[in-house]
C-alpha cells in the first residue's frame, strides 16, 4: 500500500512540475525549470494530491467520498495554505532562501501565502479529485504489486538521490556566499577605517580654523552612503567573479539552477543576482 502511495506521490510530482514549468515558462517567455529539485518533480504538489486521493476517495467515509465541490473547494485550500506556508517557513530556516514569493499579492502572509493562489488551489482541487485522480488510479491500479514495488524502489532511489544532491548544493553555496559577504563586510571595515585616518591625518596637518572646517566637510562628503556602498558594491563584484572563474563547470551549472528559482532573503541575494548576470555575460 505503501509502495502504490508513493508511485502516486511521484506521479503528481511530475505532473505538478509539467504544469508550474509550462505556466512560469509562458509567463517568462524563456525556458522556467521549476521545483525544488533538480529532476522534474514537484513534491509540494505530490504531497496535495495525494493527501487529496486519500481523504476524498480512499478513506472509507461516505461523507468525504461524496462531498459536495464546495467542500472539496475548502478542504483543498486551507490544506495548500498549511502545506505551503509550513514549507515556505521549513526552507527559508534551512536554506535562507524562498522558491516563490507572494509579497506583491494582495492579501498575503509574510509573501508566503496569499488568498488568490489559495483559491486557485481549491478550485484545482477539485479537478485534480474530479478529472485527474481517477483515471490514475484506475492506471496504477491495473499494474501488478511486484511491479508497483520494483517502480517505488526505482522513484524512491531516484528521489533520494536528486534530494541528497539539491540539498547538498544548496547547503554549500549559502556556506560559500556567507563567506564571501563576511570577507566583503570586513574589507569594507578596513576601506572605511582607511579613509578615516587619511582623513584625520590630513586634518591634523592643517592648523587653521576655517581649514578644519573644510576638512570637516570633505570628511563627511567621502563618507556618505552613497560613497560606502559604492565601494561594497565594488568589492562584491569582485568577489562574485573571483568565485565563479575559481568554480568547476559543474558547480557553476549548479548555481545557474538555483539562482534560476529561488528568491533568497538575505544579503546574499545582491551576490546570487550578480553571479547569475556574470554567468550570463560570460556565455554571450
Amino acid at each position: 500500500m505503501l509502495s502504490r502511495y508513493f508511485v502516486y506521490f511521484i506521479i503528481y510530482s511530475f505532473i505538478g512540475w509539467i504544469y508550474e514549468t509550462c505556466f512560469c515558462t509562458i509567463h517568462e517567455k524563456t525556458w522556467q525549470n521549476r521545483g525544488f529539485l533538480y529532476g522534474p518533480c514537484i513534491p509540494l504538489y505530490g504531497v496535495g494530491a495525494t493527501l487529496a486521493q486519500i481523504i476524498f476517495i480512499d478513506l472509507p467515509i461516505d461523507t468525504l467520498r461524496h462531498a459536495s465541490y464546495v467542500t472539496i473547494f475548502f478542504g483543498c485550500a486551507i490544506g495548500s495554505f498549511i502545506l505551503e506556508y509550513s514549507t515556505s517557513y521549513a526552507l527559508e530556516k534551512k536554506f535562507n532562501a524562498r522558491w516563490w514569493d507572494y509579497s506583491d499579492m494582495p492579501l498575503n502572509i509574510n509573501g508566503r501565502v496569499c488568498l488568490p493562489f489559495t483559491c486557485c488551489f481549491g478550485f484545482a482541487g477539485i479537478i485534480v479529485t474530479q478529472l485527474i485522480i481517477p483515471p490514475i488510479m484506475r492506471g496504477v491500479g491495473s499494474i501488478p504489486e511486484i511491479i508497483i514495488e520494483l517502480l517505488s524502489l526505482i522513484f524512491m532511489f531516484l528521489f533520494g538521490m536528486d534530494m541528497a544532491l539539491t540539498v547538498s548544493a544548496l547547503t554549500t553555496f549559502a556556506k560559500q556566499f556567507e563567506r564571501i559577504n563576511d570577507q566583503i563586510n570586513a574589507q569594507m571595515s578596513e576601506r572605511v577605517e582607511t579613509i578615516q585616518l587619511n582623513l584625520t591625518e590630513s586634518k591634523i596637518a592643517r592648523i587653521e580654523k576655517a581649514a578644519e572646517k573644510k576638512e570637516a566637510a570633505f570628511v563627511k562628503r567621502e563618507l556618505t552612503a552613497e560613497r560606502i556602498e559604492e565601494i561594497k558594491e565594488q568589492l562584491s563584484t569582485e568577489a562574485v567573479k573571483e568565485w565563479i572563474k575559481n568554480a568547476t563547470e559543474t558547480q557553476r551549472g549548479q548555481f545557474r539552477h538555483i539562482a534560476k528559482f529561488t528568491h533568497p532573503v538575505a544579503s546574499t541575494k545582491a551576490l546570487l543576482n550578480k553571479g547569475s548576470q556574470y554567468l550570463k555575460n560570460r556565455k554571450k
